[in-house]
C-alpha cells in the first residue's frame, strides 16, 4: 500500500515540475511591457460622457477621496492606483461660483473649489500652477498637480486633478497615487482627459 502512495507522489510530483507554471502577470508587469503606458484601454460611460481607461482598473467602494456620493472610483490594487471620476451640473457650479465670488466661469470655479478642498486633508502640500487641459476632446479643461502627505500616515501622495467642462456639465477627474511611481503616468492621466467624449 506504501508503494502505491510513493509512486503515486513520484508521478504527481513529476507532472508539477514538468510542465511550465501558469501565472497571471501582475499589473506592474503588464505596465513594463507597455513601456509605462497603462495598457488595454477600453471606453466606459459615466453620467452621460464616456472616456478610455486601462482594465486593469477595477470598482472600488472606497470614497475617502471624493465629494460626490455617486462619483466613480477605480482601483488598481497591485500599483495602489486610485481613479475618479464625478459630475457637476451648472447649478452645482454656479452655487460654488457665488461661494467663492471671484471666478468669471464655471470650469475654474469647480476645479478649484475641488483643489481646496483637496488641500484640506492634507497635512502639508505643493500644489502646481493651475494650466489649461488638453484640447483633443474638444472639451475646455483644467489641469493641475498636488502632492502632500496625509494626517494619517507620512505618505506623500501625488494627485492628478482636471476638471472638463462638457456642455455646462463639469467633470473632475483624479489619478492618485504614492509619488514614487506617478512620474510616468502623467501621459495617461492626460490621455483620459482627452479621450472624453459625449
Amino acid at each position: 500500500m506504501k508503494l502505491i502512495h510513493l509512486s503515486f507522489l513520484i508521478l504527481l510530483s513529476f507532472l508539477f515540475t514538468a510542465c511550465p507554471e501558469i501565472r497571471q502577470e501582475n499589473a506592474q508587469e503588464k505596465l513594463f511591457k507597455n513601456n509605462m503606458d497603462l495598457p488595454d484601454l477600453k471606453r466606459v460611460n459615466y453620467h452621460g460622457i464616456s472616456f478610455k481607461l486601462s482594465k486593469l482598473f477595477e470598482d472600488s467602494y472606497d470614497t475617502d477621496f471624493v465629494i460626490k456620493d455617486d462619483a466613480m472610483t477605480q482601483i488598481i490594487r497591485d500599483l495602489d492606483l486610485n481613479f475618479s471620476a464625478e459630475k457637476f451640473s451648472k447649478s452645482d457650479a454656479e452655487m460654488i461660483k457665488f461661494q467663492l465670488s471671484e471666478y468669471l466661469d464655471n470650469v475654474d470655479a469647480v476645479h478649484d473649489h475641488y483643489v481646496y478642498k483637496r488641500q484640506s486633508t492634507l497635512e502639508s502640500y505643493f500644489t502646481s500652477v493651475k494650466k489649461k487641459g488638453p484640447r483633443e476632446s474638444g472639451y475646455p479643461s483644467v489641469i493641475q498637480t498636488i502632492e502632500g502627505s496625509s494626517y494619517l500616515d507620512g505618505d506623500t501622495v501625488t494627485y492628478f486633478m482636471g476638471t472638463v467642462d462638457v456642455n455646462d456639465n463639469y467633470y473632475v477627474f483624479q489619478l492618485i497615487g504614492k509619488k514614487q511611481h506617478m512620474g510616468y503616468l502623467y501621459d495617461d492621466f492626460l490621455a483620459i482627459l482627452k479621450s472624453v467624449k459625449r
